[in-house]
């Protein structure tokens, strides 16, 4: 292996229709989540080809099948919900096939190329937000912590929900290393209003602009790998975007980082390829394969984001 060679890391924000249960709007994403159990086992087929370690951060609670009672645990003072925990769906009963996947562990681990399972908190609690105390921090990230590992896994990586980066030193207590960081352009790591960002966004989009090569960054005590590029899918607006952006930036992005080394870090939502899984997973195999190509060529190499915290030195 190259040491000075550039990195490739994929992470998956895994998280079903937890992702979505405080913003009323499941009923939107329905399709894509129910075909989710699909693109994930055709995510580990793909990952298992191309021979990519990559980084699945899973909210722990479809792991487990609760009876509703949260009682144990104080609810944030969230602006768009008035009670987390009398939210949740499983304080109503659920819908199985949106909320609960204990299935998921067994299939990522039965993959041949080694993947990371890491965390992306227990009930998809937005931890950056103004009223999320460090005790609602500490126990959404214990009681994930603590279901992981009863199903075997010792979470190393965490992913904040909604990239809302926030109490980093509660991860180096629960002995997590690493976390991903919001993406390395100026409007996403600034307090810039969402009404600013879409735009911005969108504007990437469509000049195919190469998304940046990152660096690992030490933060309280744990390691920082920010995102490089959204793999962005053909709905919800970006299907207006000249055609297959996400693609183009994507190799754009392994180029760069074949020629001037540093991490080039893709992520995405494994539901945001079921609203049409055939087309978005033949997209994003099309990156897989250059990512390959230039991996047999010794120009790059493919870690997961625990690899790369090891390659970076242990903390």
């Amino acid at each position: 292996m190259n040491d000075k060679a550039g990195v490739f890391t994929i992470s998956l924000d895994t998280e079903l229709a937890w992702g979505m249960f405080d913003k009323s709007n499941i009923d939107k994403y329905e399709h894509a989540y129910r075909n989710t159990p699909e693109v994930i086992n055709r995510l580990c087929e793909l990952f298992d080809e191309y021979e990519i370690p990559a980084t699945w951060a899973v909210v722990s609670h479809l792991l487990e099948d609760c009876d509703g009672d949260h009682s144990d645990r104080m609810s944030p003072d969230l602006k768009w919900v008035d009670d987390w925990f009398g939210k949740l769906p499983c304080a109503s009963g659920m819908d199985e096939d949106l909320w609960y996947a204990p299935w998921l562990i067994d299939r990522i681990q039965d993959c041949e190329t080694e993947q990371e399972i890491g965390l992306h908190g227990s009930t998809h609690m937005q931890l950056g937000a103004s009223s999320c105390s460090r005790q609602h921090a500490e126990e959404e990230i214990r009681i994930g912590v603590e279901t992981l590992r009863a199903h075997g896994v010792e979470a190393k990586t965490f992913v904040f929900p909604r990239n809302d980066i926030g109490h980093v030193d509660v991860l180096r207590e629960h002995k997590i290393k690493t976390f991903r960081g919001s993406d390395d352009r100026w409007y996403e790591q600034a307090p810039v209003p969402s009404t600013v960002k879409a735009p911005l966004r969108f504007a990437d989009e469509a000049t195919r602009r190469a998304p940046p090569v990152v660096e690992p960054i030490e933060r309280n005590g744990v390691i920082e790998i920010p995102g490089s590029q959204v793999f962005r899918p053909s709905y919800g607006g970006w299907q207006y975007t000249p055609g297959e952006s996400s693609v183009l930036r994507a190799i754009k992005g392994l180029q760069c980082v074949a020629q001037t080394g540093g991490i080039f870090h893709l992520w995405f939502h494994p539901f945001n390829l079921g609203h049409n899984p055939d087309q978005e997973l033949g997209k994003l195999e099309r990156v897989l394969k250059v990512a390959s190509k230039l991996v047999k060529e010794d120009k790059i190499v493919s870690l997961n984001n625990n690899m790369i915290r090891e390659k970076c030195g242990s903390i």
